[in-house]
């Protein structure tokens, strides 16, 4: 039998993939777990969830986030105040929505080379660069046919503090 041909994944495939893992890394230090829907059709690519209650004055227990994971290469300026996305429209859409679970956008920004988004050793695994958050619930319409840029303030890094702090916010029916 000869041997299988393999196509390794994608350069985009790549970012989504470590995208994804590096939301399930945080939300993993955070106390949080993450599911996958079977289906990506509403622009959810991962939930992250909370047994029980979470936080003080919580209004509800076992809050969730939903969450449309994105990635780049592109360049930060060290004076830009934000991260600039452009979002297909179909994303925009089911983002800016009002869901009955809150939903997030998540921009993880990599290095061009793939060779160096990790580093790996005994010690630690290291992921180069970083990701940010941004809610779209109540955004207006777009009149634009293929995507829309997102404007995302350099201050909402998606880490284990700003997850645990939306998980709080979800938990007292709050605003993201």
């Amino acid at each position: 039998m000869r041997g299988r041909l393999t196509v390794p994944l994608t350069l985009n495939h790549k970012k989504e993939q470590l995208s994804i893992a590096y939301i399930r890394a945080v939300a993993a230090a955070a106390g949080f777990s993450c599911t996958k829907p079977d289906v990506d059709d509403d622009s959810v690519d991962i939930m992250i969830s909370c047994s029980g209650t979470f936080g003080d004055n919580a209004l509800m227990r076992s809050p969730r986030i939903e969450v449309q994971a994105k990635a780049t290469a592109a360049e930060l300026r060290p004076e830009s105040e934000s991260v600039k996305f452009s979002l297909p429209v179909k994303n925009y859409e089911d983002l800016r929505g009002i869901t009955l679970v809150p939903r997030i956008l998540v921009v993880m920004l990599v290095p061009e080379e793939v060779e160096t988004w990790i580093e790996q050793n005994e010690n630690h695994m290291m992921v180069r660069r970083c990701a940010y958050w941004i809610s779209l619930q109540g955004r207006p319409e777009t009149d634009n046919a293929s995507a829309i840029t997102i404007d995302i303030p350099r201050h909402q890094t998606f880490n284990v503090a700003s997850v645990q702090s939306l998980m709080e916010r979800v938990a007292r029916r709050e605003p993201l």
